[in-house]
């Protein structure tokens, strides 16, 4: 195998490690173990903490709460702990814990030379990666991300002066070929691996960007080869370690330590069990733990399935709702249960359609399904040919509206007119805080008037659902006759339905806030963090 072979080889193993995330406009949870999700999940979780140094189990005083709350049952866990090879008892095991966790997350440097690297990298990967949002962003990004540091790094001063950066090669690969020289090359996954996750979600922004944003990848391209010897030839001049991911590593003051719960103590390791079957004490905890909620939650829908078979009246529902299973969706299904003869289900915000969903001038289409499956139909909004009007309505008040964000967003970045604006309009900024902190209520009705000026594409578009000949990338536009059947049916029958209402109604649901970063992640986390409302109408 080459070189350039075996280090293209050793990144993807490497990358492996580190889970894909979502666009920035999707807040959606990431799994951190999810490049180990075919291995056991002990296993899973001591690599993971080997690779993050982050403790994956819970603390053992919270372990000693549930005990005592009763929410870890006590049969359970001794019955565990003997199936385990475990003969301590469960306050000494405890004790025990409790000791290996205080050394393990001991007090630490935070000025570390990896932490410089990665404050270096968290300045440039931004900048980089930008989508339009910020006013000056890295230069000559259209060459690249490798490229585009080594032109910036000599004028950052925080960049030491003998750095190599721009003495590398200008291939990503010969430049790791360079930097790591000196190790064999079975060593290469295990230094990569350590690299990506040092920051590992920039690491999933870029597999993201890599795999599924074109556009902006093929304007501004970036790859792990060249994310790595970025890293590397910074932490080399910063003599920062190439790899932490080793059974043991040097802590700060030089010893090395163990990564993980084995303490070592012959009390708590399972007789006749090898290290690499063994399975910890936080694990065999946790599983009780798991197995007490389970039979908990359990018994108490079986009585609640009882009670309402006795009290459930027969007869024809005057109207059926179904509702996301999102928590917030629970007081609403009791009001309108308890307001007269109506039905409400609980169903997945996606409402069973993986689609990738398009809006009316809605800026890129969103992946509208949860993030363990994936997309099989694109459908976009159309506007209804009857409805002219109110689309040009919508029209002129969103142009009108965009206009003026863009004229007070470039009043407010550009260099000549930042600070005069901030004092002239720094009164008003203060009013709205004011009237929005003391008369919530008041301030939203107000927007909400405003708001209803401007129709919703809702008003005069439509799901177009009818196939089309054409694609969208690699998805099919629309749902076929077979397809919408299939998907109703499968949405009843995993909703037990057996009747129906007259009228039947399902609702998406969405948020609003107001200067809040994470304002996606209240949206339907069925749609992947987007409304739920275009599942809703498809």
């Amino acid at each position: 195998m080459s070189t350039d072979a075996a280090i293209t080889d050793s990144i993807e193993r490497a990358a492996a490690a580190v889970g894909r995330v979502w666009p920035l406009h999707s807040f959606v949870t990431a799994n951190p173990l999810a490049g180990f999700e075919d291995r056991p999940f002990h296993e899973a979780v001591r690599h993971g903490e080997r690779l993050y140094g982050e403790d994956g189990y819970p603390a053992p005083e919270t372990l000693r709460r549930a005990l005592d709350d009763g929410r870890i049952d006590t049969d359970r866990l001794e019955s565990r702990l003997s199936a385990n090879g475990y003969a301590a008892d469960p306050p000494a095991l405890l004790e025990e814990m409790a000791d290996a966790h205080s050394t393990v997350t001991g007090d630490t440097d935070p000025t570390t030379p990896m932490d410089r690297v990665n404050k270096l990298l968290t300045k440039w990967l931004p900048v980089f990666l930008d989508q339009g949002q910020a006013h000056w962003s890295m230069p000559n990004r259209e060459q690249g991300f490798y490229a585009a540091v080594r032109t910036v790094a000599p004028h950052d001063r925080l960049v030491p002066d003998d750095c190599r950066l721009t003495e590398l090669p200008p291939s990503p690969e010969a430049a790791l070929e360079v930097l790591l020289a000196e190790y064999p090359s079975r060593q290469w996954a295990n230094i990569f691996e350590s690299q990506l996750a040092a920051l590992p979600g920039w690491t999933g922004l870029i597999k993201q960007r890599i795999t599924a944003d074109r556009e902006w990848q093929a304007s501004h391209p970036i790859t792990l080869a060249g994310y790595l010897a970025v890293r590397l030839a910074v932490a080399e001049a910063l003599d920062a370690p190439f790899s932490t991911a080793d059974e043991t590593r040097s802590d700060h003051d030089g010893e090395p330590r163990k990564v993980g719960h084995d303490t070592g103590d012959s009390t708590t390791e399972p007789a006749g069990k090898a290290e690499s079957d063994q399975k910890p004490l936080p694990a065999v905890w946790l599983s009780a733990w798991e197995a007490t909620y389970r039979a908990q939650l359990t018994d108490a829908v079986v009585g609640a399935s009882a009670n309402r078979s006795q009290t459930d009246e027969s007869g024809r529902p005057d109207a059926q709702f179904v509702f996301c299973i999102d928590t917030r969706s629970e007081p609403i299904r009791r009001h309108i249960e308890s307001a007269g003869n109506y039905e409400t289900r609980g169903y997945a915000g996606f409402f069973g359609i993986p689609m990738r969903h398009e809006g009316y001038d809605s800026g890129p289409a969103v992946e509208a399904y949860p993030p363990i499956l994936a997309p099989e139909h694109h459908i976009a909004d159309q506007p209804a040919p009857e409805r002219n009007q109110v689309r040009h309505n919508h029209d002129h008040w969103t142009a009108t509206l965009d206009a003026a964000a863009d004229i007070v967003e470039t009043l407010k970045t550009n260099v000549v007119t930042a600070y005069s604006f901030v004092e002239s309009a720094g009164a008003g900024y203060g009013a709205a805080l004011a009237a929005r902190t003391l008369l919530p209520g008041r301030m939203y009705e107000l927007a909400g008037s405003i708001d209803d000026r401007v129709p919703d594409p809702h008003e005069f578009c439509e799901p177009s659902l009818d196939p089309e000949a054409s694609s969208a990338g690699d998805l099919p536009r629309g749902l076929t006759i077979e397809e919408k059947i299939e998907y109703a049916a499968t949405a009843f029958d995993l909703m037990g339905w057996d009747q129906f209402a007259r009228v039947v109604v399902f609702a998406g649901h969405a948020s609003s806030t107001s200067n809040n970063p994470f304002e996606s992640s209240l949206d339907c986390g069925a749609c992947a963090g987007n409304s739920g409302g275009p599942s809703a109408r498809v």
